[in-house]
């Protein structure tokens, strides 16, 4: 797995297997976020079969799915809830490109904070560039 630290809580990554819960809830992790919606590919597990390897393996599972051409508050608030809970949170797309945009946007405070957190995702390697028109309806100001 290409696990990417974006706080010392939140980690994000490119799509997980259902035999990957077991090693995630080895690594202390406590929550699983889904932000990938069910059927953008064949090849992907479904999010029922992940919640049910996720509840197996002691983890609690969420299913916050994020299109961008329809990123809302309504998926920012969610990811924003367990961004601050004391928990370790482990959350995936198909790349880990949607979850970072997630955190961004919960973490931001005003226009300087917005920039320096998309600076700080694009360092880590994931390329918010075609993100950043869905990202600006929801930026503060």
């Amino acid at each position: 797995m290409n696990i990417t630290e974006l706080s010392s809580q939140y980690f994000v990554s490119p799509q997980i297997e259902v035999s990957d819960l077991v090693s995630l809830k080895a690594q202390g992790f406590d929550v699983i976020v889904n932000n990938r919606p069910d059927g953008e590919a064949e090849d992907q597990p479904s999010s029922a079969d992940i919640q049910a390897a996720a509840e197996q393996a002691g983890l609690r599972y969420v299913y916050n799915p994020v299109d961008l051409k329809t990123l809302s508050q309504k998926e920012v608030l969610a990811q924003d809830e367990l961004i601050k809970a004391d928990e370790k949170v482990f959350a995936f797309c198909r790349t880990g490109t949607r979850s970072s945009v997630l955190w961004v946007l919960a973490n931001q405070k005003d226009e300087m904070s917005f920039v320096s957190l998309v600076a700080e995702v694009m360092k880590k390697g994931f390329d918010l560039g075609r993100c950043l028109p869905a990202m600006e309806r929801l930026k503060k100001a």
